[in-house]
């Protein structure tokens, strides 16, 4: 509901305010655990979608879970993900930076589904699917992912820089790309993703598995 996604981004905003946002320069640079933050896909042609997510489900198709793309939309706060630490595991401290080689979930803001993926085929390239799942945050180890840098000798997640999501259960990397876009031949008239891409997993390191983190709360200590 409406007032569930202002509560959420209300509350979002009352924990930057606990937390102090302004820290050392170098601190800065980082995605930090508790974060509420955007990843962003970017094609080689320079166009930029979101990771989001939404209350609607691909009917008729794979798993039918809570359904995940990459949104063209680049204002909306159906983007935003929080970093936490990985199922099963003991709670990240909030401001803490991100090993690159962690596995963490990424939280859904509006809806409180996990970033997921599982031996099902995704609806339009068949490839692995990547939907949203579980209850108020908490789901399974389908729910796990590894950040891994793109380039670069850095130990923790940057800012700004490339990274790759691997994901934890079966190994295959989160991707999106253009050549996978819902339409109206696809997904009908009505289709609430319209220009939206799929996102989806695959085995490889690549131009479509390739993410960065600009925009966000991001919390420091």
């Amino acid at each position: 509901s409406n007032e569930m996604k202002t509560n959420s981004f209300f509350l979002i905003i009352a924990l930057a305010l606990v937390f102090t946002i302004v820290a050392g320069d170098d601190d800065t640079k980082y995605v930090t655990c508790g974060s509420a933050v955007k990843i962003t896909h970017a094609e080689g042609n320079g166009s930029e979608y979101n990771l989001a997510s939404d209350n609607h489900h691909m009917n008729g198709s794979g798993s039918g879970q809570q359904l995940v793309t990459s949104s063209p939309d680049l204002s909306k706060t159906s983007s935003l993900w929080m970093v936490r630490s990985a199922h099963a595991t003991k709670p990240c401290n909030v401001g803490d930076k991100i090993p690159y080689g962690s596995r963490i979930r990424l939280t859904h803001l509006n809806t409180n589904s996990n970033l997921h993926s599982h031996l099902v085929r995704s609806p339009l390239s068949n490839q692995q699917e990547v939907s949203g799942y579980g209850n108020s945050g908490e789901g399974d180890s389908g729910d796990d992912w590894v950040v891994q840098p793109a380039r670069g000798s850095e130990k923790f997640w940057e800012k700004d820089q490339f990274v790759y999501f691997q994901h934890a259960d079966t190994g295959m990397y989160l991707g999106s790309t253009e050549q996978a876009q819902f339409t109206t031949r696809n997904c009908g008239h009505n289709c609430p993703v319209m220009n939206h891409l799929e996102v989806f997993a695959r085995k490889s390191k690549d131009s479509f598995t390739k993410w960065k983190t600009s925009v966000g709360v991001f919390l420091y200590h």
